[in-house]
């Protein structure tokens, strides 16, 4: 995301014209596809813009609007292709094994900052951003709790998402093989997942993913807003 951040007339009309783009559209894979080529356009840097474009459409009373996005999300996940942002894997720089001579070509460029990342979806993005340490500055706690909650309720409007969501994270916080999440983190999906599989209120949601946090950003970082 630029460090400029939009005005709120620009998020207003940013989030108008994608409820068009997919209202234009009666086919639910081709509204993912426009979904997809959003995110593609805003790129790799802006995928808190397309959270905060879901947060306004979330935020408005416009619950046909609401609906159509939380659809496409309901697609997304039944085809397990959800549109997704990157940030830096947590565990993905190690050092050379130093058993022995190091090669140069054990210095790779992962070994110099450019770590491998996987694509989150924006549940899955806000998490990891709230509490690991990624090529961003840290997501302040209220913040999150906030775009988490906003979300949750978006995401709400569909019966697919409502139901295939909480499933995806709840199989995330299980997975202790790619390197992408910590262990508070997988914990913290989970609490995600059981709160939200069990019909809690979005703001609910949110602060059961905050209870399961007990102790605060290490000393030294530094957090902003979305």
């Amino acid at each position: 995301m630029n460090d400029t951040a939009p005005s709120a007339e620009a998020l207003r009309a940013g989030a108008d014209r994608l409820i068009s783009a997919l209202a234009a559209h009666s086919d639910p894979e081709y509204r993912l596809t426009v979904l997809k080529r959003v995110v593609r356009r805003l790129g790799e840097d802006r995928y808190p813009l397309f959270i905060r474009l879901l947060g306004v459409v979330a935020e408005s009373d416009d619950t046909r609007a609401q609906r159509l996005l939380a659809d496409t999300f309901g697609t997304a996940l039944r085809r397990m292709d959800l549109p997704g942002g990157a940030l830096s894997s947590w565990g993905a720089t190690r050092l050379p094994d130093a058993s022995g001579p190091v090669a140069v070509s054990a210095l790779s460029g992962h070994f110099f900052g450019a770590t491998p990342r996987r694509l989150l979806g924006p549940v899955e993005y806000l998490t990891v951003w709230h509490l690991q340490r990624t090529q961003r500055t840290a997501l302040g706690a209220a913040t999150f709790r906030s775009a988490l909650s906003h979300l949750v309720a978006l995401l709400n409007r569909s019966e697919d998402a409502r139901t295939l969501y909480p499933q995806k994270l709840a199989a995330d916080a299980q997975n202790e093989l790619e390197g992408a999440y910590t262990r508070a983190t997988r914990e913290r999906l989970a609490a995600i997942a059981a709160a939200w599989r069990d019909g809690k209120s979005p703001d609910a949601v949110a602060q059961a993913a905050l209870d399961t946090d007990d102790a605060p950003h290490p000393s030294g970082w530094v957090v902003r807003d979305l």
